[in-house]
Order: structure tokens, then C-alpha cells, then sequence
């Protein structure tokens, strides 16, 4: 879905008949190869004509886009500059071997059909995003899935009593295997820098100098134990971060709104790049997520001794910024631990494309206000997934659900689901969902998309983990023993692990404890018969 921006920059640009001479070229190709006029007429073309033939045509097509003025201010959809970019860089794409000329098949029958402006340029994205050959971030999370299925299990199958210790460890480390970077370049210039908060952000660290003595954190506990820490963190907010409307909280024995499982979160001394500490973060993150499952990130971060490191978890994956000591660095701790405090629900990862008034949620889609069950019919608990979320919706005006709103992050090597349902519609196919609405979701006017989330940002090699972690014990015997003891079990005595702060405000309780390229964040909607 184009932002209201991006439509008024279509509006004041129209292409008019700025792409006929390629309406009649294709014209001249579909009669030379003697293909009848009709609906499949495009894939006829582009399965009959020779390569050359075939590429010249989408050559001609991208670059009659490229001279319209749209094409210059319509907003890049891989980087900080414009449309125009996009299509060249997708021109030299074409002159590849690499290029698979059945993607650009949806493109020109937009074109070919006389298409709405907006679908046109909406095609032009969707055909750059999906063969974008700079690889601007990590791969997806599936990239060799066959229409999108996992080829290996995840967290998703542990529900309810099946959640171990052991067993719900073992299937994150399984999961995030391949989708782990650390030390990702600018990530904190990213989610710090250039953020309207960030000159308040700045006076709370002059005000906090005070506690600021010899190059130290002033109390700082020596060594840094769990409670000691605890206890000189919160003496901390209370004076650096007094009078924000959100605040950190201990949640060792607390459970987040929609979980199953009890956590206690356990901070780690020593081990900063540890995997056990990894996989109980990660941990922390799966059930935000099963807690809010229409979450589109989750933010966090380990302090380990005095050592940070910040992390975001998404759809793909997680990925963390470059640790730095805390003494030595004081304004970074310090706009860091404000930062988090200070930002907006939509740069704390929650999904502001669903709105909230007195009377629970709602989304609007084609002008029509639809009002959504309070809780999903469906949802998948796991962080490298679709995230796929089902509600129960209806209009204000009617008395009993009329809708199944269906918010995913499907693959973008894959047909969207709401064109096929779309196309099934027109066609009168029965005996399936009705389509009524589907839409690319955008957040603050920019697209809701992981390439556009990891945007700015150098990622490495991902990390390889182990295939087992080496805390989950082996045997037939422990396999039973693990099944009788849930999370509720952990040890609350064991020191050396990682404790959870999280974070809230006064009317709600969301955790920041930590939180693929995956693909977009789509909404579809169809009609419940």
C-alpha cells in the first residue's frame, strides 16, 4: 500500500501515456509470435519469445519507468535514495545471467492491462524488492523452502506443559542456527542517532554525570551480582530517569500477558558471547512474541560485568551492535538506557498499524473501520517465521464476525496470497475464502519490510552454534526427567546466568528484554461465509 506521501507524489506525476510505445512494441511481439490476444497473453509471450527478445522487453519497460518523473521522488525501496536508482541497478540485473525473466511477468501485465498509476508503481517495488541483487541484508530465513515451509522444526511446536527448559532451548538453538550476526556495523547509529529524542536523551546523560566519579558508575557493585546490580540500577532510573513515562522493572517472577510459560531471568557475569546466554535471551524474545504476536521486532540488551551489547530480534532473525564498557563509555550507557525509555511504540517494534481506542482494536482497510477480537484465533509462537496472526474482525456496525484478518510476513520469493485470492475472486472461483483486502503494511509511512527494518546497517557472516546445546542433557532418562520440569523449575539460586529488565509504562507492561531478510509485512483479509 502506497503512504499517503508516495500518492500524492503519483498523483502530481501521472504516467498518462508515457509507457504506449511499450504497449505497442509488446503488441508488435505477441502478433509476430502469432500468441491470441487474451488474459495469459504476457506469460505466452515471455514463454514463447527467445531470451533476447524477452529481455529487450523488459529492458524497454524499465527504462520508459525510469523517464517517468515519479520514478525520481518515488522513495527507494533497498536504500536512502530514490526509485530511479532501483531501476538502474535492476537494468543491470537484466543484462545478467542471474535474471529470471518469469519475475517480471506480474510487472507488465500491470502495464499491458492499463493498471492504476499506484499498481504500477506498487509492481515496481515489489519487482525490486524481489530481485534485488545487492543483498542489502541477511538472506531470508527460508531461502530454499519450497512455498514457504520451514525445513526445520522450531520453538513454534513447544506449547503449554511441552515448554522444558531443555526442550524449549534446544529447538531456539536449532532456530536461530545460520541467523545470528554480531557486532553488526551502525547499529547504533541507527536506533540512537538522529532520533527526535535524542537531545533529551542527551540532557538526561549531563544530568547523570553527577554519579559519573574517577571513571566509574558511582555504587557500582564489585563483583556485579545479581541483586547488588539490581539494587544500584533502580537507585539509578529513580534519579537519572525520574519523570518519563516509562520505566524498567525487574521481571524475574513475572509473566508477560499472554504466555504460558513462567521465566526467570538470570544475569550472566562473564559470558557475553556465550551461546547459553544467546539461547536464554533469545528465550525472553519467543515470548514477547507469543505474548504479542502481531510484534514486528522486539529490542534488548545483556549486560555482562560491565559490558553492553544490544540486540534486536525480528522475523529473521536477531543481530547485535558491538559491545563497549559502560565506564568507559558513560554518554553511550546512559543515552542508551534513556534511549529505550524514550522511544515510540513503533521504534520499540510494536504494531502501530493496528489501532487502539475505548473500544480494543482496529484496523482500517479500504476506508472501512474493522474492529478486531481482542485475542488472535491463531498465531505461531517461534521468532524465525512468518509471525503469521489471525483475527476475528467485524464492522462497527454489525453484530457477529464477518472477517478473518490475516497479518504475516510471507517470502518474497513467493506469490502474495492476497493477489491469488484477489484473481480467484475475479474469476468466480468457489469454495474458498472470499478475498475483500490485501496491503503491504506500512509504519510511519515507510514500508514494514526486514530489508527496510536492517536498513543502514553491515552485517557479517552469521555465527555458526552448535547443533545441541551443550546444557541439555543426553539420554532417555533426562529426556524424561526434562518433561517434568517446566520453566517454573529453574533454579532461582543458580548465579552466572542472565536476569531480564524490562520495561513499562503506566498503563501497560511490555518487556524490551531482547527481542529475516524475511519478506514484508502484509495484511490479508477475507470475507467468514
Amino acid at each position: 500500500m502506497a503512504t499517503t506521501s508516495e500518492l500524492s507524489k503519483i498523483k502530481s506525476d501521472p504516467i498518462k501515456g508515457g509507457l504506449d510505445p511499450f504497449r505497442r512494441l509488446f503488441e508488435l511481439t505477441r502478433v509476430d509470435l502469432g500468441i491470441a490476444i487474451s488474459s495469459h497473453a504476457v506469460q505466452a509471450v515471455f514463454s514463447t519469445a527467445v531470451t533476447t527478445v524477452a529481455k529487450n522487453l523488459v529492458l524497454d519497460l524499465i527504462l520508459a519507468l525510469q523517464s517517468r518523473p515519479a520514478a525520481r521522488v518515488l522513495p527507494s525501496r533497498n536504500s536512502r535514495g530514490t526509485l530511479l536508482g532501483d531501476l538502474s541497478t535492476y537494468v543491470t540485473l537484466v543484462d545478467s545471467y542471474k535474471f529470471d525473466i518469469k519475475s517480471a511477468i506480474p510487472l507488465v501485465e500491470l502495464v499491458i492491462n492499463n493498471a492504476p498509476d499506484v499498481e504500477i508503481w506498487r509492481g515496481v517495488s515489489d519487482l525490486i524488492a524481489l530481485t534485488n541483487p545487492k543483498q542489502l541484508t541477511p538472506p531470508t530465513a527460508f531461502e530454499k523452502a519450497v512455498f514457504d515451509t520451514p525445513l526445520r522444526s522450531s520453538s513454534a511446536s513447544q506449547r503449554g506443559i511441552e515448554q522444558t527448559h531443555d526442550e524449549v532451548d534446544q529447538r531456539i538453538l536449532e532456530e536461530l542456527t545460520g541467523r545470528v550476526y554480531y557486532d553488526v556495523g551502525d547499529f547504533y547509529d541507527r536506533y540512537f542517532e538522529g532520533k527526535a529524542w535524542m537531545n533529551n536523551a542527551g540532557d538526561i546523560y549531563e544530568e547523570s554525570r553527577a554519579q559519573y566519579v574517577e571513571d566509574r558508575w558511582s555504587g557500582w557493585p564489585e563483583p556485579s551480582l545479581q541483586r547488588p546490580f539490581f539494587e544500584w540500577f533502580m537507585k539509578f532510573q529513580d534519579t537519572v530517569l525520574g519523570g518519563l513515562g516509562r520505566r524498567y522493572y525487574t521481571s524475574a517472577n513475572k509473566v508477560l500477558r499472554g504466555s504460558d510459560a513462567d521465566r526467570l531471568r538470570r544475569w550472566n557475569l562473564d559470558e557475553d558471547r556465550s551461546t547459553k546466554t544467546l539461547v536464554q535471551l533469545a528465550g525472553y524474545a519467543r515470548e514477547v512474541f507469543g505474548s504479542q504476536p502481531d510484534r514486528r521486532f522486539v529490542p534488548g540488551f545483556t549486560i555482562c560485568g560491565s559490558l553492553m551489547r544490544l540486540w534486536v530480534f525480528d522475523r529473521s532473525g536477531l543481530y547485535s551492535s558491538k559491545k563497549f564498557d559502560i565506564h568507559e563509555e558513560p554518554e553511550r550507557f546512559v543515552k542508551v538506557i534513556a534511549g529505550y525509555a524514550l522511544m515510540t511504540d513503533a521504534e520499540l517494534g510494536l504494531n502501530t498499524f493496528i489501532k487502539r481506542d475505548g473500544n480494543g482494536k482496529y484496523i482500517v482497510a479500504q476506508g472501512v473501520r474493522i474492529s478486531l477480537e481482542d485475542k488472535p484465533i491463531a498465531s505461531t509462537k517461534a521468532i524465525v517465521c512468518r509471525g503469521t496472526t489471525c483475527y476475528r474482525g467485524r464492522r462497527t456496525d454489525s453484530m457477529g464476525w464477518e472477517y478473518v484478518v490475516k497479518l504475516a510476513w510471507p517470502s518474497d520469493k513467493r506469490q502474495r496470497e492476497g493477489r491469488l485470492l484477489k484473481l480467484a475472486k475475479e474469476r468466480g472461483v468457489t469454495g474458498i475464502v472470499e478475498w475483500f483486502n490485501h496491503e503491504q503494511i506500512s509504519i510511519d509511512g515507510d514500508p514494514d519490510t526486514i530489508s527496510h527494518l536492517r536498513r543502514d546497517m553491515q552485517f557479517g557472516t552469521p555465527r555458526k552454534l552448535s547443533s545441541k546445546s551443550s546444557w541439555v542433557h543426553d539420554g532417555a532418562e533426562s529426556s524424561r526427567a526434562s518433561r517434568t520440569r517446566s520453566l517454573r523449575g529453574r533454579s532461582r539460586s543458580s548465579l552466572g546466568h542472565l536476569i531480564g529488565l524490562g520495561i513499562s509504562t503506566s498503563d501497560t507492561t511490555i518487556s524490551s528484554s531482547g527481542q529475516k531478510e524475511r519478506e514484508t509485512k502484509d495484511l490479508l483479509m477475507g470475507v467468514v461465509e
